[in-house]
């Protein structure tokens, strides 16, 4: 045997050992390191723990601290976890993310994750109350992501439909009403199945008989996408011109409930059909159902940039001139069993809500219904909305 050889045979075995040596260390790291769980949600609170022994500083970004929302500090203990238990807040679906050295990062521990437009936030329940709606039920019902053509400007897109526990396609004889649910600015067809519950608030309403069972329809309100960003699809340059951010969805009567009823066992007449939608779905609600009063029969409003225009510096709201006719000649369009109209009372756009719930009343409109609960422009509010509306319509 040569020289050479001997020491590239020596070579070879000292760079093995070396190998062997490092993965024991890892082996060793990963067995003996301490689990970690998180949150920790106790009745003394919810404890975050987050391991990262060279961080020099980690933060919790919790969206119940602060409307942005705020970050707590955490401390490290000696074996290199960060942690922090934060009062119990009142019940609710939270989100938060870590801020690790300036970089913010979701918590590995926590497989509770939730997209709000470009942002991923982990999630979780403090029970009770509208919260206990949130939660997962026994009889769920089935959530589909389905394909359509819009005629209006020639694309496929995609909405998804919930139906609920139950649902047979087979028996063509039992209909089910409709309700149709948009999103706000920023979201997608995605973000009322995920940031708003829908589903696990229908099955959890509609098992307690609080709600009649019905299928929820959730469209991407975004007229030149073809679906949420997430699919890598461009988006579409040549589509049709509307004359406001509000008004750009005529496609949903003139193509998606027509698509609905050819599809699924549903009351295709004016009793079977509500629509809703918080911010910019809520003025889009607004356009859609008053100028189709003829086609549904509840409408749902929460927190509306077009009503609340003035505190976001717009002209103020002037609902004819939106719809013509609904102030001057309100019998025309005084034809809905429901219209419910919602804010957050720390929405600056609740005064302009109010108002227009007032001019209403004040037109003898009727069905008009009012709530505001605690909150501003925020999912905690939309998803007590959608859990109130859902029990008003369909009786």
């Amino acid at each position: 045997m040569t020289n050479s050889i001997k020491k590239t045979i020596l070579l070879l075995a000292a760079v093995t050992m070396t190998s062997l040596t490092m993965f024991s260390q890892e082996m060793h790291s990963l067995m003996f390191r301490r689990a970690v769980k998180s949150p920790e949600v106790t009745e003394a609170g919810v404890t975050f723990r987050f391991n990262a022994p060279k961080a020099r500083k980690v933060q919790v970004a919790a969206s119940w601290l602060d409307y942005n929302p705020a970050k707590a500090e955490m401390a490290q203990e000696r074996d290199g976890v960060w942690s922090i238990t934060l009062p119990l807040p009142t019940p609710e679906l939270y989100t938060y993310n870590f801020v690790v050295d300036g970089v913010t990062m979701l918590d590995p521990a926590n497989v509770f994750v939730q997209r709000d437009g470009a942002r991923y936030l982990n999630a979780f329940i403090v029970e009770g109350d509208y919260a206990d709606y949130y939660k997962e039920s026994d009889k769920p019902g089935n959530l589909e992501q389905v394909w359509y053509h819009s005629a209006e400007n020639d694309m496929t897109r995609r909405l998804y439909v919930y139906t609920p526990y139950g649902y047979n396609p087979h028996k063509s004889k039992v209909k089910y009403p409709v309700l149709y649910l948009l999103h706000g600015g920023g979201g997608d067809e995605d973000a009322w199945s995920t940031l708003g519950r829908t589903c696990q608030i229908l099955d959890n309403l509609i098992a307690a008989g609080k709600a009649e069972p019905m299928l929820v329809v959730m469209p991407n309100g975004n007229p030149s996408q073809y679906a949420s960003q997430t699919l890598g699809i461009p988006e579409k340059k040549d589509i049709k011109k509307y004359s406001s951010n509000f008004d750009n969805y005529s496609s949903l009567v003139a193509d998606i409930v027509p698509f609905i009823e050819s599809r699924y066992n549903v009351i295709a007449k004016k009793s079977g059909r509500a629509i809703a939608g918080l911010s910019m779905g809520g003025g889009q609600s607004f356009y859609i159902g008053f100028r189709n009063a003829d086609k549904f029969s509840s409408v749902g409003i929460f927190s509306s940039g077009l009503i609340g225009s003035s505190a976001l510096g717009r002209e103020p709201f002037d609902a004819d001139e939106q719809v013509p006719g609904m102030l001057t000649t309100p019998e025309k369009f005084n034809r809905f069993d429901v219209i419910y109209l919602a804010c957050g009372e720390q929405d600056n756009r609740i005064d302009g809500m109010k108002a227009f719930k007032e001019t209403l009343d004040s037109k003898g409109y009727e069905g008009v219904v009012w709530e505001q609960c605690p909150g501003g422009h925020e999912w905690k509010v939309w998803r007590r909305n959608l859990t109130s509306f859902v029990q008003l319509i369909f009786k």
